[in-house]
């Protein structure tokens, strides 16, 4: 089986729900879209299939309590989803308890998806809640203290690392829209629907900046990013409405619902699925045209002799972005150098790396085997 009948067999699944598909544009919570979830999912476990929750509202919840339309600085940001968050998960407790399913709330910062250790710690308990004590995990951005520059970002991102580090079957990536269109319905109008991606193009993804996303921190482009991460770790990816009836169920039969991407056929091992996509890039590596030709065609390490230019600051071991003239990201890898000394042994030869440095620890800032090609 290929494509959306191959959903029939699958058994794990991470389904993100967005704050414009579970909330009103009030901000209240729209009851109905949840409680419809809950009843599904927990049908969905008396099949034996494992679910995962990631969820966003918080914020957008804890503005309408704080009488805010909008939280502009960070701090009242922080504030509403301080209160939001208990909210928010109060509700899923009560949607959930009717099925007498306990929830199990997970609250995450950049810092357990940079470290591996901790990125581990985080696959174990999943693994743990959902296949040993049928538990329901509620995961979310602990916003209250993630600081600009440091959080982990979209919530679309952190479903998409959840759903690659799990080994899930599916992500299901639920808004307020049908599924990726041809064009933003609500400043186009007439759009229409794209069924099926085998490959995300260029022209998707500038599709995807036309995104309004009204509230929430996401967007369409965010959707593709997530769709992108996941499809390359072997997760096939949907993008649906939430409030469309039975929308997870129809899914998994097989149904025409939403937009659905089809998992990449090379799989990314777990190791550079974590240097490519869960690590936050320290600074940036410009390349020349030879050695982005060797990184893409060949698989080739990066030596400092195609290094053009260098920007910001990192230290050996830090996650750096690899992009070519043109400004595009083409890899992400581990440096073996820190910023100041790739600066210097930018340029030169392999011999040449003592006679700058006065050591040769490496031959390449950024070895094959720690660089993964986007």
């Amino acid at each position: 089986m290929s494509g959306r009948e191959s959903l029939s067999a699958a058994r794990r699944l991470v389904v993100k729900v967005g704050s414009n598909a579970l909330c009103q544009s009030s901000g209240e919570l729209d009851l109905g879209v949840l409680e419809s979830l809950a009843g599904e999912i927990a049908g969905l476990a008396a099949e034996k299939r494992q679910s995962i929750i990631v969820t966003s509202g918080a914020v957008k919840i804890g503005l309408c309590r704080l009488g805010q339309k909008k939280g502009k600085d960070l701090a009242t940001r922080q504030a509403a989803a301080a209160v939001g968050q208990s909210e928010l998960l109060s509700a899923y407790q009560r949607a959930f308890g009717a099925f007498d399913r306990p929830v199990a709330q997970i609250l995450l910062t950049q810092a357990e998806l940079s470290d591996f250790r901790r990125y581990l710690r985080l696959s174990n308990v999943l693994n743990s809640l959902i296949a040993r004590h049928g538990a329901i995990p509620i995961l979310n951005e602990n916003d209250p203290v993630s600081a600009a520059g440091v959080e982990i970002g979209e919530n679309d991102r952190l479903a998409a690392l959840v759903a690659s580090k799990i080994d899930a079957d599916l992500l299901v990536l639920l808004s307020d829209v049908e599924g990726f269109c041809t064009g933003n319905p609500a400043r186009i109008g007439e759009v229409s629907l794209i069924p099926e991606v085998e490959k995300i193009t260029p022209e998707m993804e500038a599709l995807a900046e036309q995104a309004d996303d009204r509230g929430g921190s996401g967007g369409m482009k965010a959707k593709l990013e997530a769709a992108s991460i996941a499809t390359r770790a072997g997760v096939a990816v949907a993008i649906a409405s939430s409030r469309a009836p039975r929308v997870l169920s129809r899914l998994l039969a097989g149904e025409q619902v939403g937009t659905f991407f089809s998992p990449a056929r090379a799989k990314l091992q777990a190791r550079k699925r974590w240097i490519g996509f869960a690590r936050r890039p320290k600074g940036k590596l410009v390349v020349d045209e030879g050695a982005a030709r060797a990184m893409l065609e060949q698989g080739s390490s990066l030596l400092p002799v195609g290094v053009a230019n260098v920007e910001g600051e990192f230290a050996p071991g830090d996650t750096v972005s690899v992009v070519d003239f043109s400004g595009k990201e083409i890899a992400r890898g581990l440096a073996n150098y820190n910023a100041d000394e790739v600066r210097l042994i930018r340029r030169c030869k392999t011999r040449e790396i003592r006679a700058k440095l006065g050591r040769h620890d490496y031959d390449e800032v950024i070895h094959r085997d720690n660089l993964v090609v986007l």
